[in-house]
């Protein structure tokens, strides 16, 4: 298997929205929304995924999606994560303002994930404060046990992605179950990936790289569930990082 940097302490809320229509313009949060980032208890990291750009030889059947907004929120441990989304928490608040800058939008949904950081050599372990390009990935299941496409995921596939050409950061992200009052129903992701890289010109090179190519092979060799999946091509801004200020 794989060695992580970190593992089940750190978990992931991923909250997502789809727009209605076409939103050509980047949309920039304005600084009073960050204002109460750092009060926010365990809260280390916050990133925003915005859709991009790029061809993926290997999906050019996929239907094209609808413009998508991420709003990634790292949390040091699950209880503190809850906390932030009762009721009283300071969640829900933001989330509101979030959504309103993008109305009306056609889906949205939240789901809360364990993350697995593996380490790319050479790459630094702070978060960036430029501009990268993310390949976001969920996989979905039809409810049959995915036990074996985990583990052979994590030792085969990851391995994989690891090797691409320019790669900043490979993360994982599996289930867990969570307690949440924020006003959005909820994601079932089996698994996310996010793999990172400078611009969409670096993951378009990725694309296209033979290492891809290997990586289509083994997907196509692990165990199949019925499984369904999407993966968009997005922009990724730091917003707030904890390690930053400190």
């Amino acid at each position: 298997m794989p060695d992580t940097e970190k593992g089940g302490d750190v978990v992931s809320l991923f909250i997502t929205y789809g727009l209605m229509g076409p939103r050509d313009a980047l949309l920039v949060l304005p600084p009073e929304w960050r204002q109460s980032l750092p009060a926010i208890a365990g809260l280390n990291k916050v990133l925003l995924h915005q859709t991009s750009k790029v061809d993926d030889p290997f999906l050019g059947k996929e239907p094209a999606r609808a413009n998508e907004y991420v709003l990634q929120f790292y949390f040091d441990d699950l209880f503190s994560l809850e906390a932030a989304s009762a009721h009283q928490g300071k969640l829900g608040k933001l989330t509101d303002q979030f959504e309103a800058l993008l109305e009306p939008v056609a889906f949205k949904d939240q789901q809360v994930m364990t993350v697995r950081h593996y380490p790319i050599a050479g790459q630094p372990d702070h978060a960036a404060t430029t501009p990268l390009c993310t390949y976001l990935v969920a996989y979905y299941s039809p409810g049959k046990s995915h036990d074996v496409w985990l583990s052979e995921y994590i030792s085969k596939h990851v391995p994989l992605m690891r090797e691409l050409p320019a790669i900043r950061e490979v993360e994982i992200y599996t289930k867990v179950d969570w307690l949440s009052e924020l006003a959005l129903p909820r994601a079932d992701a089996i698994q996310r990936n996010k793999v990172v890289f400078d611009d969409a010109q670096a993951l378009q090179v990725a694309l296209d790289s033979p290492v891809r190519a290997q990586m289509r092979a083994d997907y196509l060799a692990l165990p199949q569930m019925g499984l369904t999946n999407t993966h968009v091509p997005m922009r990724t801004d730091l917003v707030f990082s904890r390690q930053a200020q400190s």
